[in-house]
């Protein structure tokens, strides 16, 4: 073990904190990502790694029990074994997907406790409400005092009825006890304290304001009989990167509530929706994204991330910034139709329909165009275009996984240490 959850520390008073988030892949790892995350990582060179859930995609042909747990174990082995190569200490937590490959967050804990700089499985039984929950206390350069405290929260996943589960009584209960014990050690005063996790408080629709149908930049509810469109309010934000999807968030939880009543957290990040990267404060509290960095799934075509720098003698004064893979000048062309088709599609079920005319916009012209060649022009000539087609389909197809595969085994490989 590299370090454990009490030893991270400013360093000459300093610290930078990268966040990643949905890198959502499978045990055939995304090179495009593995290439992103190694070139962002060299890019920032970050003191500490937060990573806020979906490592792991739902959709990834894991199986059932025992093959299940050998797929999963193969992909986080895959996956992060370009964060191993770094040796910067992380911590994780878990996403409503992570769950959902029918693998539960315990049992992947017991594979991401074996890598080296992963720290906060090694003491599991530390009195936190769940395995994906816990707090990282970041001492001064001297040692002496904690100066910045992060939450890390499991969020979980769906409920049984409408919506996301979110942060449940249990682990607020031991969010204030964890409060509680640093303020006696502070001579009395909350140490100041961020919050992160996987799925938004319904509370960042405060930075929103609804506006009519067609309005430029506005985006649907999540949910999609509502009808409601939203921009963000620029008054409220104050780092706008992107916003391409109304937040999907967890819905009647106390947490937010909790969390103002307590006083000692000063900000929250989120991950989940994989195309926004702005912040902005309600009610006094910072509420901000991680956008989704890996190329498995939807997002922006510049997959990114968020990066932070923090003073110790005023760490509520932080510089925050997100970062793209063209900004670390990475090449993520090893699958590029595949890439182009996640870049377009839905993020949601609102965004079904839009994404349903955009197909449409492109193949009725090229349908409508082909009728006509082959009536008017050549016959022979739309058959054998049809014919190419199709056989350099099934061309492309296996000769990009394969190439993907070779590649993939070559970069894991150069990573072992």
């Amino acid at each position: 073990m590299a370090m454990s959850l009490n030893k991270i520390k400013f360093k000459n008073g300093k610290l930078k904190v990268m966040q990643i988030s949905d890198l959502q892949d499978t045990k055939n790892t995304s090179v495009d990502t593995l290439n992103f995350v190694d070139d962002a990582i060299a890019k920032v060179k970050p003191d500490f790694i937060i990573i806020t859930g979906d490592q792991l995609d739902v959709v990834g042909l894991w199986g059932k029990g025992e093959k299940a747990k050998k797929n999963v174990e193969i992909a986080i082995r895959r996956l992060f074994s370009v964060i191993e190569k770094h040796n910067i200490p992380y911590v994780l937590t878990f996403g409503n997907h992570d769950r959902e490959t029918g693998v539960s967050n315990e049992e992947q804990a017991e594979v991401y406790k074996t890598l080296k700089n992963c720290i906060c499985f090694d003491n599991i039984n530390d009195g936190r409400p769940d395995v994906g929950t816990l707090n990282v206390p970041v001492k001064s350069s001297d040692g002496k005092r904690v100066a910045l405290n992060f939450f890390v929260m499991d969020t979980h996943s769906k409920t049984k009825g409408v919506g996301l589960e979110g942060v449940n009584d249990k682990q607020l209960d031991w969010y204030r006890s964890v409060g509680e014990k640093l303020k006696a050690e502070n001579g009395g005063q909350f140490v100041p304290s961020m919050v992160f996790q996987h799925i938004p408080v319904s509370n960042i629709m405060g930075l929103f304001k609804e506006v009519p149908k067609g309005t430029k930049g506005a985006q649907c509810d999540f949910v999609k009989d509502n009808k409601k469109y939203w921009i963000l309010d620029e008054e409220k934000i104050f780092h706008n990167y992107t916003y391409g999807e109304t937040p999907s968030m967890t819905l009647g939880t106390k947490q937010f509530d909790a969390i103002k009543a307590q006083g000692d957290v000063f900000a929250m990040y989120f991950g989940h929706d994989h195309y926004n990267s702005f912040a902005g404060k309600v009610d006094g509290i910072d509420l901000g994204y991680c956008p989704g960095m890996g190329y498995n799934s939807y997002g922006t075509k510049h997959r990114a991330f968020r990066v932070f720098e923090f003073d110790e003698n005023d760490v509520k004064n932080y510089k925050t910034y997100s970062l793209n893979s063209k900004d670390c000048k990475t090449r993520t062309n090893a699958a590029p139709f595949k890439n182009a088709f996640s870049y377009w599609s839905p993020c949601n079920p609102s965004a079904a329909g839009p994404f349903a005319a955009k197909i449409l916009s492109v193949l009725v012209p090229v349908v409508v165009a082909l009728i006509l060649l082959y009536k008017f022009v050549s016959a022979p000539f739309v058959t054998g275009l049809l014919i190419a087609l199709a056989v350099a389909t099934v061309v492309y197809i296996p000769a990009g996984l394969i190439y993907n595969k070779v590649l993939r085994n070559k970069i894991i490989r150069n990573n072992e240490v």
